[in-house]
């Protein structure tokens, strides 16, 4: 009985490598996405964080005040579960696009001849 592991290689290592370099650049892309999302996330709260504090200071009643901040709070919670789903999809969107190109690394099979 032989074993021919070897002949298989020089396949192995170019499908190999193109593969790890798609999945490196899917990576890459996804990060650059997601950092762009987060930024423009960060300036809207911003913004609307500003503006709500412009709107409690010329608050008349208490009352007033507790409507504005419960306003707020609802349209942070709400852009943040936004946000979130949003950044789950472009990561789930990866997780689906990564494996394939490493689809075709478990279809080579070594075998073994007698």
């Amino acid at each position: 009985m032989t074993f021919q592991p070897f002949d298989k290689i020089p396949a192995f290592d170019k499908s190999g490598f193109d593969s790890a370099m798609k999945s490196v650049s899917l990576v890459a892309r996804t990060n650059q996405t997601v950092g762009t999302e987060m930024a423009d996330f960060t300036k809207q709260s911003f913004e609307q964080g500003t503006a709500t504090m412009k709107k409690l200071a010329e608050a008349k009643t208490p009352q007033s005040a507790m409507e504005i901040q419960a306003e707020f709070m609802k349209a942070s919670y709400e852009r943040l579960v936004a946000q979130a789903k949003l950044v789950g999809g472009l990561y789930s969107e990866l997780a689906k696009e990564i494996g394939k190109p490493l689809e075709g690394l478990t279809k080579i099979k070594l075998s073994a001849t007698n």
